[in-house]
C-alpha cells in the first residue's frame, strides 16, 4: 500500500499502514483538541470536527474486482454513511447479452418454464477506485471509466467486440476480457494500452446475436491472484477450450492449458489451491491454480451464479435449467457432495457464518455456521437410527434416545433464522459492513444486518442487478443500462 511520507513515497504493508494511520489520526486529533482549544469549540464542533479528521486520514474501502473480491462474495467491510443522496446518472445504453435466455421449452423432458443458466452480464457491473468508478460495456465495445464525484467520462478504451465484465484493478493497472478473443491491460488513470495478448488461438470473428465475437471469446474477466492473472478463452464444448496463466507484472506466460468438452463462461473464482469456473447449463469446473489442470467438477451446482464461502464452500445456481424450482446449493469442492441447498432464491451473501438470503416471499438471515453442524450431527443420528433394527427388542431404547435426539436437533436447527421479514424477491445482494444492500425492481434499499430493518431506499431506472459499495459511494447498475451512484451529502 501506499502512503505519501514528505517527498518520498513508501511501501507499508496493511498493518504497517493501519497503525501509522491511527498514530497519525492521534496527533492530528491532540492539535485540534488540546485543553486550550477545548475553551473555543463547543462539544459539538469537536466531535464533528474529530470525525472529519478521522475520515480523511482513513480511506474508505475499494471495490477492485466483480463483486469485491476472488471469492466473488459481495461483502465489504465498510459500512456506508446515512442517509444517500443521488449524486449522478450515467446511461451507457441497454446491455447486449451474450445469451439472450433460457430455451423456450425441452421436448425431450416436457419441461417449459426453464431458467437461464448463462445470465452472466445483464447490466454494467463496476469496479472503483482512485475515486473513479469502470465499466466493460457489451453494447459500444468499450472500457469506459467514470469520475466517481461527478459521472463525467474520463476516458473510453475500445476493443472490437463486448466487454462484458467490469476490469480488474491492481495498483493502477486495469484488466479486463473482451469477446474479441483478447485480454487488455490499460493504465488505470489514463485509459493508455500497456498490454493486449491474445488469448484465442487465432483472429477469426463469427456473427453473434448481432456482434462480431472470436470463437473463444474471454468471458470470465481477468483474475489476479498471487501475482498471476487467469483467464479463458471458451464458448462451445465441442471446441477446444484454452486457460491462461501469466505474471501480473512481466505478462510472461506461466502455463496455457487445453480443456475439451467445456464452456467456460462466468467470473473464475479463486480460493485456497483451486480455481473454480462456471459452465451455465453445465457443473462448474474445479482446476489446480498451480498448473491448470482440471481437478474436477462441482455435480451438485450448476449456473453462473457462483461464490465461495470464507472457508471455501462452493455456492452455486440453479442446478439444471430443467427445474421450475429455483435453487442455490453449497457444495463441498473436495468432494463435489451437496452440503445444503436453499429453495426458492437464487441470489445469497455469506459473511461472518451468516447467509442473507430471499426464500418465497421473505427476506431472512440464517446461522449458516451453526445449522451446518447442527445438520451434520442430524444426518449422522439418521444413519444411526437406519441401521438399527426396530424388530430387535434390545435395540428399542436405544432407537427412541435417537428419535429424540434427532427432533431435539431439527427444533434447534429451526432457531438458526436469526430475522425474517416481508420483503420481494432481490436481483442482488450485498452487504457493506453491518449492511445488508439489496438491489430491487426501480429501487436500492439498505436493512440492518441485525435486524433486517430498513434503513434507507431510492428509486432507480430497471432491474438492479449490479451493486459495488465502494469509497462511501453506493454504485447500482440496472439491466437498463444506467449506472446510478449515491453518496453522503454533509
Amino acid at each position: 500500500m501506499r502512503r505519501l511520507d514528505g517527498n518520498l513515497t513508501c511501501l507499508y504493508s496493511q498493518k504497517q499502514f493501519r497503525h501509522q494511520r491511527a498514530h497519525s489520526a492521534q496527533k492530528v486529533a491532540a492539535l485540534f483538541l488540546s485543553p486550550d482549544r477545548a475553551l473555543l469549540l463547543s462539544t459539538m464542533f469537536r466531535s464533528t470536527l474529530a470525525f472529519f479528521l478521522l475520515c480523511a486520514l482513513c480511506p474508505a474501502e475499494v471495490w477492485p474486482t466483480y463483486r469485491h473480491d476472488n471469492r466473488r462474495s459481495g461483502v465489504s467491510p465498510s459500512s456506508l454513511q446515512l442517509p444517500l443522496t443521488e449524486a449522478w446518472v450515467h446511461n451507457g445504453g441497454p446491455p447486449q447479452q451474450a445469451w439472450t435466455g433460457p430455451a423456450k421449452w425441452d421436448a425431450y423432458s416436457s419441461n417449459e418454464g426453464l431458467q437461464s443458466m448463462r445470465n452472466f452480464d445483464p447490466c454494467y457491473f463496476t469496479t472503483a477506485a482512485h475515486n473513479l468508478v469502470y465499466y466493460g460495456s457489451s453494447s459500444d465495445n468499450a472500457l469506459h471509466c467514470l469520475d466517481a464525484s461527478t459521472g463525467e467520462e474520463q476516458w473510453q478504451h475500445f476493443t472490437n467486440s463486448s466487454v462484458r465484465f467490469p476490469p480488474t484493478l491492481v495498483g493502477e493497472k486495469a484488466w479486463f476480457g473482451s469477446d474479441d478473443g483478447y485480454i487488455y491491460c490499460a493504465d488505470a488513470l489514463t485509459g493508455k494500452t500497456l498490454l493486449k495478448k491474445q488469448a484465442a488461438p487465432s483472429d477469426r470473428l463469427i456473427p453473434s446475436n448481432g456482434k462480431l465475437i472470436s470463437p473463444w471469446p474471454v468471458r470470465t474477466g481477468i483474475t489476479i491472484e498471487n501475482g498471476r492473472a487467469f483467464f479463458a478463452a471458451s464458448l462451445l464444448p465441442w471446441k477446444t477450450s484454452y486457460l491462461w496463466c501469466i505474471d501480473a507484472k512481466t505478462a510472461e506466460q506461466a502455463y496455457l492449458t487445453e480443456h475439451q468438452g467445456v464452456t467456460l463462461q462466468g467470473a473464475i473464482l479463486a480460493g485456497g489451491d483451486r480455481l473454480y469456473i462456471p459452465q451455465g447449463r453445465a457443473a462448474p469446473i474445479t482446476l489446480n491454480q498451480n498448473d491448470g489442470k482440471k481437478t474436477g467438477t462441482i455435480g451438485q451446482a450448476g449456473g453462473t451464479f457462483c461464490l465461495l464461502t470464507e472457508d471455501n464452500q462452493l455456492i452455486a445456481g440453479p442446478p439444471n435449467q430443467k427445474e421450475r424450482d429455483e435453487q442455490l446449493r453449497i457444495a463441498d469442492p473436495k468432494s463435489g457432495k451437496r452440503l445444503t441447498t436453499f429453495n426458492n432464491t437464487t441470489r445469497v451473501v455469506v459473511t461472518e457464518g451468516k447467509a442473507y438470503l430471499h426464500s418465497i416471499d421473505n427476506l431472512q438471515c440464517l446461522d449458516l455456521t451453526r445449522k451446518a453442524q447442527l445438520e451434520t450431527l442430524l444426518n449422522t443420528q439418521r444413519a444411526a437410527l437406519k441401521n438399527l433394527d426396530p424388530k430387535v427388542e434390545t435395540t428399542l431404547a436405544q432407537i427412541e434416545a435417537l428419535k429424540k435426539e434427532i427432533s431435539k436437533l431439527q427444533t434447534q436447527i429451526k432457531s438458526c433464522l436469526l430475522w425474517t421479514i416481508d420483503h420481494p424477491a432481490p436481483f442482488e445482494l450485498v452487504v457493506a459492513g453491518d449492511q445488508l444492500i439489496v438491489g430491487l425492481d426501480n429501487q436500492v434499499s439498505i436493512l440492518s444486518t441485525k435486524t433486517g430493518k430498513s434503513l434507507w431506499h431510492a428509486p432507480v431506472k430497471g432491474k438492479s442487478y449490479g451493486i459495488t459499495a465502494a469509497e462511501g459511494r453506493l454504485i447500482v447498475s440496472t439491466d437498463l443500462g444506467y449506472i446510478h451512484t449515491f453518496h453522503f451529502k454533509p
